[in-house]
């Protein structure tokens, strides 16, 4: 079937077809009359462009995904339906200060170094510690990451952690992509009309689109990250703990030096 699916803001995962874009279906009622007893039926639309309907949160986005929880679980080694059931629970006012969750795609190529082979009796430390030499060959990483964003921040926030504190917040799927290089390779010239330069890198905008899988791999795994909510809720406990502890110990004043203190010395 040629067409998209739509995340629509009421929660409800939709398939517009590439010859009637004045409509959509929920994708559950082409499951329900084309192929009902099919546990696979949503495989056939992981490569199909997603959209997301403007001001849909990623609470909808669960939603929108639970008739398909069993298998997106076993796709995606997460507890989708752990996440699913958690989002439904009520919750408080939120801390944080992200503004929307953003997923875009990211490329860079950088020369590839390498180090000469381990010398016989080498040990790991002095070969590690080698100066390396750079080779004809290219390290080229590509990745679709869901992150926190601020207006007016250009920094990427983490959004593995309390569920609850993002749940209602809108998820929007950036239109460019990325590919970066850095500046003394000389791949890009800063020269050339389209592309831009920082400190140390050079990198150029292209068009880009999202399949389905490409969204859930970067939403629970790139972005919430953990197994399970209740792995983020330790994971975070434990944080909370050693920060506790941490800050515990710079404030203590070592008994030493408070009787030290307390002594008059001699002139």
């Amino acid at each position: 079937m040629e067409g998209k699916l739509i995340f629509c803001s009421d929660a409800i995962l939709r398939f517009q077809s590439d010859y009637d874009e004045t409509s959509a279906v929920p994708l559950l009622s082409i499951q329900n009359t084309i192929a009902n007893t099919d546990p696979f039926f949503l495989l056939r639309f992981f490569h199909h462009t997603v959209l997301i309907e403007e001001g849909t949160t990623l609470a909808s986005i669960f939603l929108a995904i639970e008739p398909w929880k069993a298998l997106l679980a076993a796709y995606l080694d997460r507890d989708v339906g752990a996440y699913i059931d958690e989002v439904r629970k009520p919750s408080g006012p939120t801390t944080g200060n992200i503004e929307w969750i953003g997923i875009d795609r990211r490329s860079s190529v950088y020369r590839a170094y390498k180090r000469q082979d381990m010398e016989e009796g080498e040990d790991f430390s002095t070969y590690f510690n080698r100066e390396r030499f750079p080779t004809d060959e290219f390290d080229i990483e590509s990745s679709c990451d869901a992150s926190g964003f601020i207006k007016g921040d250009k920094e990427r926030w983490s959004i593995s952690g309390d569920v609850h504190e993002i749940k209602n917040l809108p998820v929007i799927l950036y239109s460019k992509q990325t590919l970066m290089t850095s500046s003394k390779d000389g791949l890009l010239k800063k020269n050339v009309s389209g592309v831009k330069s920082s400190k140390h890198s050079c990198f150029v905008y292209g068009d880009t689109s999202f399949s389905f899988s490409e969204v859930m791999e970067a939403i629970f795994i790139s972005g919430l990250f953990f197994y399970a909510p209740r792995d983020a809720a330790s994971s975070l406990d434990e944080l909370k703990a050693s920060l506790a502890g941490l800050e515990e110990e710079l404030t203590e004043v070592p008994e030493t030096e408070s009787v030290d203190n307390g002594i008059d010395k001699e002139p």
